[in-house]
């Protein structure tokens, strides 16, 4: 008896013996302390995030805003431009100041196809002065060659019209000039000077119709 009750305590101990206590779960989690710092380090790293973020669109509007001010200076001067232009459009030019020799020309042709030769003469006495040859000097001399024909001053036609062909000698109106001046010495009875100043016509001026007309004189007149 005295062997077989021990034995039999350590079978019943044996049976009723616990089993181990599985882990908690606490055991493979950290610790509270590290899982808060944890998340905070993660928060951290989202706020820097962001910061950058919120820097780089700082630096992105403040180029827009460069950009808008660069074209508000552009559309301004533009706006100026067209201001200065249209106003500059708008004022009418000045008129320059008028010669008083052309003045003069003008108001002696008027009188000349109104018929009123003399008075015509009295308004282009300054051609009869040697000036700069000008186109209005020319004009000038010429129908002070004319007005003096319209009134028969022969003389006066001869001394005009040579001093118009010579000094003008460029000039499309020189042909006809000589042509009145060979007319007036024909009419004055000087009739081989007139031939001479036709023919000098004829050799200057071929295919001007003053000698054409010159020709015709010279022919008829053998």
């Amino acid at each position: 008896m005295r062997l077989t009750i021990p034995a039999a305590l350590c079978g019943l101990v044996a049976c009723t013996a616990l089993p181990p206590v599985p882990p908690t779960p606490a055991e493979n989690n950290p610790q509270p302390p590290q899982r808060i710092e944890t998340e905070l380090n993660a928060h951290n790293q989202q706020i820097g995030q962001l910061q950058q973020q919120v820097a780089e669109l700082r630096s992105q509007i403040s180029e827009l805003q460069q950009r808008q001010q660069q074209l508000a200076q552009l559309l301004d001067a533009r706006a100026a431009a067209r201001r200065s232009t249209s106003q500059s459009s708008a004022e009418p030019a000045a008129a320059p100041a008028e010669n008083p020799q052309e003045q003069a020309y003008q108001q002696a042709l008027q009188l000349y196809r109104s018929g009123l030769y003399n008075q015509a003469l009295q308004q282009l006495r300054f051609a009869e002065r040697s000036g700069s040859g000008g186109r209005t000097e020319q004009n000038a001399l010429f129908l002070l060659m004319q007005s003096h024909e319209k009134l028969r001053n022969c003389e006066s036609v001869i001394l005009t019209g040579q001093r118009f062909a010579t000094r003008f000698a460029a000039n499309p109106k020189a042909a006809e000039a000589l042509y009145s001046v060979g007319n007036c010495q024909w009419g004055m009875q000087q009739r081989d000077i007139a031939r001479v100043t036709w023919r000098k016509l004829i050799q200057t001026y071929p295919n001007s119709p003053a000698a054409r007309r010159a020709g015709q004189r010279i022919q008829n007149n053998r």
